[in-house]
């Protein structure tokens, strides 16, 4: 993201939150962390955001769920434990039969 868009994101802020105030320490801050982060991923995430919050947005709320534990990433952690549970079945011994209640060895 560059300057310029930084900046319209926080007079959208501004606008939809009027008690918050931009310094320049504000904005060398959010220019760090959000550098990484496409314009048009952040513009999506902070309008998410005002429809969903009466309160100010944070980096992390712009940002968007970047952890290990998006939506994305627990379908595919799933689908991999799925297909490990269905390998571990397939070559699984079969279970001992019990007898007038006791186990056979």
């Amino acid at each position: 993201m560059n300057n310029k868009e930084l900046l319209h994101l926080l007079s959208v802020i501004v606008t939809a939150y009027p008690t918050v105030q931009v310094s320049e320490e504000m904005e060398t801050l959010w220019r760090s962390m959000l550098q990484d982060v496409s314009y048009s991923k952040a513009a999506e995430n902070l309008a998410q955001h005002i429809k969903t919050s009466r309160y100010p947005p944070t980096i992390a709320d712009i940002r968007g769920n970047t952890s290990p534990l998006s939506v994305d990433n627990l379908r595919i952690q799933t689908e991999e434990r799925f297909r490990l549970m269905d390998g571990w079945e397939r070559n699984a011994c079969p279970r001992p039969r019990l007898t007038e209640g006791k186990q056979h060895d």
